[in-house]
C-alpha cells in the first residue's frame, strides 16, 4: 500500500514509520492519522513484524495537530473533533498493539505529537529533541492522551509544569524525569533502534505482546473514558473567540515562538 503522510520501509522484524510531512513540521492531519493507522494495521497484521520505529522526517519529530487544518475549518469545533477522535483512535491502536514501539526523536514533539512519544513503549531521543504541550498556545486543552500519560510519565507536578506553565523539556530533562529512556548521539539514533528492534525480534517474541497487554491493560481500562473526555473538551473549545483567535495567528505565522 501507498501513502503520502506517511512512509513505511520493513527491515527484516521492523517497520519504519515515519511521519512524512517534513514542510509542515509533521503535524498531524486528518490524511495523516488515516494512513498511520492503516500502516500501523499492516504492521499488526504481519506475524513477521514485531518492533515499530517511529520517526519524524526534516528537522521535526511532531508539532502537533495541524492548526493550518483548524485555521481553515469553518467549522473548527467539528474539525477538532473529527481530528481528535482520529488521533485517539491511533493512540489506543498503539497502545493495544501487541508491536513494540519504540519513538526515535531527533527534534521537537510537541501537543499531539508529544502523545505519540507517551503511547511508544521505548523512547530514544537525541540532543536537538525537546517536549512541550503546546496546547495553551493556540488555545486548547490537551488530547492524545496527554493529560493522561504525562503525569504517570513524568508525575503530576512537572506534568503541570508542562501543560499549565508552557516548561520546555529538553531531552537531557527528559531522560532525568523518565520521559526519555535513552539520550542518543544524532548521528547514531537510526542504528540504535535498529539494534533494539532487532535484540527484541532476536528473543521469544511469542512473549512480547502479552507481557505489553499486561504492562499497559490497568491503565487501558479507564484510558478510553478519559480520551472521551478529552474530546469532548478540546472540541468545545474551537467555537471560544480567543481560541479561534490563536488558531488564526499561529496558522498566519504571526506566532513566531512556535517551538
Amino acid at each position: 500500500m501507498n501513502f503520502d503522510s506517511v512512509k513505511t520501509n520493513r527491515d527484516g522484524a521492523i517497520m519504519w514509520l515515519t511521519l512524512n510531512r517534513p514542510t509542515e513540521a509533521n503535524a498531524l492531519s486528518l490524511p495523516l492519522a488515516a494512513e498511520f493507522a492503516a500502516a500501523l494495521a499492516l504492521a499488526e497484521a504481519d506475524s513477521g513484524c514485531h518492533v515499530v520505529i517511529l520517526q519524524g522526517a526534516g528537522k521535526f519529530f511532531c508539532a502537533g495537530g495541524d492548526v493550518a487544518g483548524m485555521a481553515d475549518a469553518e467549522d473548527k469545533s467539528g474539525y477538532l473533533k473529527e481530528l481528535a477522535g482520529a488521533m485517539h483512535e491511533v493512540i489506543l491502536a498503539m497502545l493495544r498493539s501487541r508491536l513494540i514501539i519504540v519513538a526515535a526523536v531527533h527534534g521537537p514533539a510537541a501537543g499531539a505529537g508529544l502523545g505519540l512519544v507517551l503511547a511508544a513503549d521505548f523512547v530514544l531521543a537525541t540532543p536537538d529533541a525537546t517536549f512541550r504541550s503546546a496546547y495553551a498556545g493556540v488555545g486548547l486543552t490537551p488530547d492524545c492522551g496527554v493529560s493522561y500519560l504525562l503525569p504517570q510519565a513524568i508525575g503530576p507536578g512537572r506534568a503541570a509544569q508542562m501543560c499549565l506553565g508552557g516548561h520546555v523539556v529538553t531531552a537531557r530533562d527528559g531522560a532525568d524525569w523518565g520521559l526519555v529512556g535513552e539520550l542518543i548521539r544524532t548521528s547514531e539514533l537510526g542504528t540504535r533502534g535498529r539494534e533494539l528492534g532487532e535484540r527484541m525480534a532476536a528473543g521469544a517474541t511469542q512473549t512480547l505482546g502479552p507481557t505489553k497487554r499486561l504492562l499497559t491493560e490497568e491503565r487501558l481500562s479507564t484510558f478510553s473514558d478519559h480520551l472521551d473526555k478529552e474530546l469532548s473538551t478540546i472540541s468545545t473549545l474551537g467555537s471560544n473567540p480567543d481560541t479561534v483567535q490563536r488558531i488564526d495567528a499561529f496558522a498566519r505565522g504571526r506566532v513566531k515562538s512556535r517551538l
